[in-house]
């Protein structure tokens, strides 16, 4: 709390006459603006969403500010074809991949550098403040060519708020609310001739939502607080051609409501610090060329205690950290064409973990993506990376992958597009993978092979002066998946094999549309099955159908925005866990309603604002239950999936 008085006495002191600054633009919605966007994450290059060689969706600041939300995963998943998990582990999951699994299989990206894949040691989905949020750029499908490992089902990249001008700006909230919310989210940026600054912060403190769950010895149902706590420090730094970032966060979490009968209960809770550097440098040899170097150096724990419960009997500790050296060389060349080629230097260690011995590997890689507007009417790109390891633990020989992807794009006429898109992405095995020893429980795998994931797109597109449209059909097909089985050895119970295939497709909707000075609509649908090698279908579990409609009204010093995200029936994880009980209730459909109303309180001269918002979710107070995934530790067909109906009220204050 103190750094933000700190930073908002700064802020109001600092310029006073400054009142060009648009208090009313993070409440109000224009397409055009939104087709004018400059988006980076499908090839590194400033394009638009319609030059875009991918399945891009951005959800801008307006949209978040319409529509409401308090944690990253509540935006994204308004993306089509995007679920979240809120529970034990929060998660995301694309074009129907199982929420478990999809934590090492989505990549985040701040400003373009990775956070790391969403492992369970730490996420962005609940770290990130969202008042920081200039747009996000989430590509579904491979993202392996640019981005490496994990780039798998989907990369998103969260672009972080810029001074628009010299002196102060800052958008800082307070949110009180159900579940013994608290929650305190700012931004502010400075900017003076070549020096920018900009410092976010995170203060969340959620008391616990009741995760319900029964007991079939008693026939009774009991239940648990599901608490959630964050704390977020993140500076930037930038001069010329130089830039800084550092990112500290620290989670924790409720972890465990799954052991029944409820005198089984062990009230494992987790704690996740992470921390994030990235040191970048750019150069313009000319107006054509440029060169871009990147230091990057993650850090994460994964700590769980059970408040001295089992503590002495099973300790889960895993710190890890990985760099990353990166440089790029951009060109735009003759006849309309475009290069980008990288290579990468990857060290990941594991140190200090409990039941994983220390261990260090070391990766290199080439990639490359070339791009031609062949005439007017239609481009081509050609892209693939190579990958390989340099140093392996355990003795396992070098593993090496290569990932190509091409697209092609055909515009009918200034307004209809058609996409033509084939990419492969990879997943590499963890140190942790390879390497784990906990008798009684798992043994490591260190001849582990890369999942790889092959897709092809073709994509319908239309842009209008007052509606975006996109129609999408997709084909997948993953192999060489790695799961946990069993051994049959009593010592080592469980190790992670490769084995298996899932082919899924589907099709995605998407439509926004601007009918006119106050009312916006977006919507929307999709559609997807998938099938493993031996023929069960959905053996993902995902819903078949999902629908997601958003209406939003600005008036003045009004907005309101109403929200619904619709699901099918989940499957039944007896599909894969035959052993599975019927504990809980089953996974069935859900509409998770939302509704967010604001008022602009006061305009200052000085430019700035105050305004007050109310939001309100699962307004229907519909109880969800998602399928339990992980069979191989919690033999039940369901857990607890996402909080009651609730109300926040927000206090904002933009300058």
């Amino acid at each position: 709390m103190s750094i933000a008085g700190m930073c908002c006495s700064m802020l109001v002191a600092g310029q006073p006459n400054i009142v060009d600054l648009d208090n009313k633009s993070l409440y109000s919605l224009s397409l055009a603006q939104l087709m004018d966007i400059k988006v980076t994450t499908a090839s590194k290059f400033e394009e638009s969403l319609h030059d875009a060689h991918a399945s891009v969706s951005i959800i801008t600041s307006a949209q978040t500010e319409l529509f409401g939300g308090q944690n990253l995963y509540e935006i994204l998943e308004r993306i089509v074809s995007v679920n979240s998990n809120f529970g034990v582990l929060t998660s995301i999951s694309t074009r129907g991949s199982r929420p478990w699994i999809s934590l090492a299989q989505h990549l985040g990206l701040i400003n373009g550098r990775p956070f790391g894949n969403m492992s369970g040691a730490h996420s962005l989905y609940t770290s990130m403040p969202l008042s920081a949020v200039e747009r996000i750029e989430y590509i579904r499908g491979p993202g392996s060519v640019l981005y490496g490992s994990n780039a798998y089902q989907g990369v998103f990249n969260i672009i972080t708020k810029k001074a628009r001008r010299d002196g102060w700006q800052a958008l800082q909230k307070l949110t009180l609310g159900s579940f013994d919310t608290k929650l305190l989210d700012g931004s502010y940026q400075y900017r003076q001739d070549n020096f920018e600054f900009a410092l976010n912060i995170l203060f969340n403190d959620v008391g616990g939502w009741q995760a319900k769950m029964f007991d079939p010895a008693v026939l009774q149902t009991y239940s648990r607080k599901a608490f959630q706590e964050e704390q977020t420090f993140h500076v930037q730094l930038a001069y010329k051609n130089l830039s800084f970032s550092y990112y500290d966060s620290r989670q924790e979490r409720f972890g465990n409501y799954w052991d029944a009968p409820e005198e089984n209960y062990i009230p494992w809770s987790k704690v996740h610090p992470a921390q994030f550097f990235n040191l970048s440098y750019h150069h313009e040899f000319n107006k054509n060329w440029r060169l871009e170097s990147h230091i990057t150096h993650i850090e994460k724990t994964m700590e769980w205690s059970s408040d001295g419960v089992a503590d002495e009997f099973v300790r889960i500790k895993s710190p890890f950290s990985l760099s990353l050296y990166e440089v790029n060389v951009f060109a735009e060349l003759a006849n309309s064409a475009s290069l980008i080629s990288g290579v990468t230097y990857e060290k990941r260690k594991i140190f200090d973990a409990a039941t994983i011995p220390d261990s260090s590997e070391d990766y290199a890689s080439l990639y490359f993506q070339f791009r031609q507007q062949f005439y007017h009417a239609f481009s081509y790109s050609i892209a693939g990376q190579y990958v390989t390891s340099l140093d392996l633990l355990g003795g396992a020989g070098n593993k090496s992958d290569f990932v190509p992807r091409f697209g092609l794009l055909y515009d009918f006429d200034d307004k209809w597009a058609v996409k033509f898109l084939y990419g492969q992405a990879y997943r590499q095995p963890t140190a942790g993978e390879r390497s784990i020893e906990t008798p009684g429980v798992q043994m490591g795998s260190p001849d582990l092979d890369s999942e790889t994931i092959t897709t092809k797109e073709v994509q319908l597109f239309y842009r209008g002066a007052d509606r975006l449209f996109t129609l999408s059909y997709y084909h997948s097909e993953e192999k060489d998946l790695i799961s946990l089985v069993s051994t049959g050895d009593p010592v080592f119970p469980l190790a992670n094999k490769n084995q298996g295939r899932i082919t899924s497709r589907g099709v995605e909707l998407a439509f926004k549309y601007e009918i006119d000075d106050s009312w916006y609509l977006e919507f929307s649908g999709a559609w997807q099955t998938n099938k493993d090698d031996n023929g069960v279908n959905n053996t993902n579990l995902a819903p078949n159908y999902s629908w997601k409609l958003g209406l939003g009204y600005n008036l003045n010093t009004w907005s309101f925005g109403l929200y619904n995200l619709h699901y099918s029936n989940y499957h039944d994880s007896i599909l894969f866990d035959a052993n599975r009980e019927l504990v809980n209730p089953a996974a069935d459909g859900f509409d998770w309603l939302t509704l967010k109303a604001s008022k602009e309180l006061a305009a200052f001269s000085n430019g700035s604002a105050l305004r007050l918002s109310l939001v309100l979710k699962n307004i229907l107070d519909q109880e969800i239950y998602q399928p339990n995934d992980t069979p191989v530790f919690y033999p039940i067909n369901t857990l607890p999936g996402r909080e009651s109906s609730s109300a926040f009220v927000s206090l904002s204050y933009q300058y």
